[in-house]
């Protein structure tokens, strides 16, 4: 760390399912309304490519707009890595951080995906994503994205306060 405002949070998770159908939950609506925080995904699969988390209704209802997350994409490289520079529209006073998955498949076809986010001089975003603990109020951060994303590839169903 280079200063007091610099933070990297890094989570990890094994999900037993290939690399390929872990990268189709992270990129595509398909998936990203049962899981998280839910929403309609918008992708443009390049570098520069607009990445946005549409709101759902509940969203909407506690008064957010229509877009939750936007993200340029950095890098893109299926089904093995994605780089973002990621926003949250609740913090848009602070600045974009960047968002890093790495998919990496064993052999037998279990997947660890390593979320990487740069959180640095953004510490609003960084104590919402580290997640609060009250995921019933949805307050999981990461740590509740990954573990509603590993329920439904593992078992074919959404976690419970998952999705929209």
């Amino acid at each position: 760390m280079t200063d007091a405002g610099s933070t990297t949070q890094i989570h990890s998770i094994y999900i037993d399912a290939p690399a390929e159908k872990v990268w189709e939950a992270l990129t595509s609506s398909e998936y990203t309304n049962k899981y998280g925080y839910g929403g309609d995904l918008t992708l443009e699969p390049k570098p520069g490519g607009k990445m946005i988390h549409h709101t759902t209704p509940a969203m909407k209802q506690m008064g957010m707009g229509d877009v939750a997350l936007t993200s340029t994409v950095v890098e893109i490289d299926p089904p093995n890595r994605l780089v973002l520079d990621f926003q949250a529209a609740w913090h848009l006073d602070e600045p974009p951080q960047r968002l890093t998955y790495e998919l990496v498949q064993g052999p037998s076809g279990l997947t660890r995906v390593t979320l990487t986010h740069d959180v640095t001089h953004a510490p609003k975003t960084a104590s919402d994503v580290a997640g609060n603990g009250d995921v019933e109020q949805g307050g999981g951060g990461w740590p509740w994205v990954l573990a509603s994303l590993k329920t439904l590839l593992e078992t074919g169903r959404a976690m419970t306060t998952a999705g929209s």
